[in-house]
């Protein structure tokens, strides 16, 4: 079973690999660490990436890539086919938008292998019910909720390809409850903010213990943990509300 040290991930989005560096350093309690956009473009202006990479590889830890690649589906698939030789690579995100025929190439690429699960991102956790008319105002027009949407475009994802799903707020329920845990479907949560903290551009956020309650395997932390006086200690606190809401949740 795996433990909160497991399901913590850090969000690694800082402006540079140094900084990078020095958290990695710093947050021996954390074994998953998650770089996107600001990190990669960070490592290719001022190199260093590929140095912490290896240092996250070699300490035994694993990356969440989290790019939401956007591109045709040939192109996404030889990426997965690359990185699915990295065992250093537990989870790729896929653009919201990408088509199922090309979600399913992803698949392929994968030729068998468990890494890295293909994650679906059906609807960032920026957004909330206000912005659904916008982003789908058909659906919106025909008095379908953004929640029922969010299930439909995840299962369209899963059955194509996807090993699991970014899902934040009530939604996490919503998803467990479509696919329980025996079906194997992942979901990883971001938007997490511990008791007392900001919610920054999350608009659908929940603390760890909420998330682990509604049936997330995996949560992302990004400035509550960056952000914190003592780094370490603020993962530890989160790692040990994991690891009580797992407890209360196997009673």
């Amino acid at each position: 079973m795996l433990t909160g040290e497991d399901r913590l991930i850090v969000a690694l989005d800082v402006p540079s690999v140094e900084r990078a560096r020095a958290i990695v350093d710093e947050l021996v309690n954390v074994r998953v660490y998650k770089i996107g956009w600001r990190l990669l473009m960070a490592g290719l202006r001022a190199r260093g990436l590929v140095e912490l990479w290896e240092k996250i590889a070699d300490d035994g830890k694993r990356i969440f890539v989290d790019l939401k690649v956007p591109d045709i589906g040939n192109t996404v698939a030889d990426v997965v086919r690359d990185l699915r030789d990295d065992p250093s690579i537990l989870f790729l995100t896929l653009h919201q938008n990408m088509p199922l025929r090309d979600i399913a190439m992803a698949r392929d690429a994968k030729a068998g292998s468990r890494w890295p699960a293909l994650l679906a991102v059906p609807y960032v956790s920026s957004l909330d019910a206000d912005d659904f008319s916008r982003i789908a105002p058909a659906e919106a027009a025909r008095g379908v909720t953004l929640n029922e949407w969010i299930v439909a475009r995840t299962r369209d994802a899963l059955d194509h390809g996807c090993d699991g799903v970014i899902a934040s707020g009530a939604v996490i329920r919503l998803c467990r409850e479509a696919w329980p845990k025996e079906t194997g479907v992942l979901i990883v949560s971001p938007g997490i903010r511990p008791v007392g903290a900001t919610r920054d551009d999350h608009r659908r956020s929940t603390t760890p213990a909420q998330a682990i309650h509604a049936g997330s395997d995996y949560v992302v932390v990004g400035r509550p943990v960056l952000n914190a006086p003592d780094r370490g200690k603020a993962a530890q606190a989160i790692i040990d509300e994991i690891d009580g809401a797992l407890v209360e949740s196997s009673d």
